[in-house]
């Protein structure tokens, strides 16, 4: 595709104001979106690479998008970029995605030594990430669903915490975190 950098920054812009609004939501820890602050990092990012005339590097940026929109496009970003670029690309039929459904927590240990972390995280349908953290390994952490909507973790007395996050929001449903 050979865009000039004006164009590039057009189409980029779109394609991330799409991505925005399918990914915003999806999983905020209290009130931190991770969506929304990655949205801001790539914003920054094609702002730079126009500046600095990095038609490869926007070019690479917008392959990327369109791999992402091949397997979601609800806003139809496909015959936008048709529109203002004359390039086309097919996304896949529903059929063939494996989507997870699953809402897993698990505890994990990292490092060794004064440099070990033990870790609760999530994973949901909508995304996954840390919720809480304590420097040092500790067996006896233990986290587990009482519901569908409550995790209670199981801390340990004595430790030094780093990450606690008190809820978990998915699309509107609201995952609150006990700890004990």
């Amino acid at each position: 595709m050979s865009l000039s950098l004006e164009q590039y920054k057009n189409i980029l812009t779109i394609a991330l104001d799409h991505q925005l609004a399918q990914l915003k939501g999806g999983i905020v820890f209290d009130d931190f979106d991770p969506a929304v602050e990655g949205d801001k990092i790539l914003r920054a990012r094609v702002e730079r690479l126009v500046k600095q005339k990095k038609i490869d590097k926007l070019e690479k940026m917008l392959q990327t998008l369109i791999e992402r929109f091949r397997f979601k496009d609800e806003y139809n970003f496909a015959s936008i970029l048709y529109e203002k670029t004359g390039c086309n690309f097919e996304p896949i039929s529903p059929q063939y995605i494996s989507v997870s459904t699953n809402r897993n927590v698990s505890v994990q240990m990292s490092g060794k030594g004064d440099n070990s972390l033990t870790v609760v995280a999530i994973e949901l349908p909508t995304g996954s990430g840390s919720i809480y953290c304590i420097k040092g390994s500790f067996n006896e952490l233990k986290a587990g669903w009482l519901d569908e909507h409550t995790i209670e973790i199981q801390i340990p007395a004595i430790r030094e915490e780093t990450q606690r996050v008190s809820q978990i929001s998915t699309y509107g449903e609201t995952i609150k975190i006990i700890y004990k």
